[in-house]
């Protein structure tokens, strides 16, 4: 399935749902911030799981290749959590410090 009908798909879907759509603003709609979100994980979590944690099963890897993938699998997760924080609608998963 092509990304914008993907998109379209997931928009429709997200907008019946007023935990979405209360958090819009005249600047941003939560349901197109969110769709692309989900997508952008989608693509992330597939790398991680079908290419990046599978090369960790290999017996020969070097100690430097070990480390590019750590930082590769690194990367993804910082993209994850990027797209975590951009949203109002998982607002509540942010890290609240009570000092």
């Amino acid at each position: 399935m092509e990304y914008i009908e993907k998109l379209k798909l997931i928009i429709r879907n997200l907008e019946k749902c007023e935990r979405v759509t209360n958090h819009n603003t005249e600047q941003e709609n939560q349901a197109d911030t969110l769709a692309n979100a989900y997508i952008d994980i989608e693509e992330s979590l597939n790398k991680i799981i079908k290419e990046q944690i599978p090369k960790l099963y290999l017996q020969d890897l070097t100690k430097e290749e070990v480390d590019d993938l750590i930082l590769d699998i690194g990367e993804e997760l910082r993209h994850l959590l990027y797209h975590i924080n951009d949203t109002k609608v998982y607002e509540y998963l942010k890290r609240h410090d009570t000092d």
